[in-house]
């Protein structure tokens, strides 16, 4: 797997430089599950799972990988399963408040480069809500 296709830079290469010093690969995240997330490194795809001590060190939903970070990860191949050990930092990020009473903010999405606000015209068709889209996405 190529990670250039996948957005990364010199920038990125930059950050990650002390991961490498410790045996760490880069790999952008692609998808999450409730406690495993698909990376792309170059070894392909793998299931990652969390370090104890991320997991531990984590004061919010926030300080967790989320669909387009970049971390970096301790791979294991022969398993097809990773260990996240660190997440980059982000250029930007879609964010929102999680749904109960809690004040917590969820990011739905983190290095975005481009965005699409798509709807349909049918009965559901409402110029408020994508005028919050467009704001959100500005």
């Amino acid at each position: 797997m190529n990670l250039i296709d996948l957005g990364w830079t010199p920038d990125r290469h930059t950050h990650f430089a002390p991961h490498a010093a410790e045996g760490l690969a880069p790999g952008r995240v692609l998808s999450e599950h409730r406690n495993a997330w698909t990376v792309a490194t170059a070894h392909g795809e793998l299931m990652a799972e969390l370090c104890g001590k991320m997991r531990h060190e984590a004061q919010s939903r926030g300080d967790l990988p989320a669909v387009g970070d970049w971390v970096a990860a301790q791979c294991l191949p022969a398993e097809r399963k990773a260990v996240i050990r660190a997440v980059l930092p982000r250029r930007s990020h879609f964010r929102r408040l999680v749904s109960g009473a809690r004040t917590e903010q969820q990011v739905l999405a983190a290095n975005v480069d481009t965005v699409f606000l798509v709807n349909g015209l049918d009965g559901d068709f409402n110029p408020r809500r994508i005028e919050r889209y467009l704001t959100q996405a500005w």
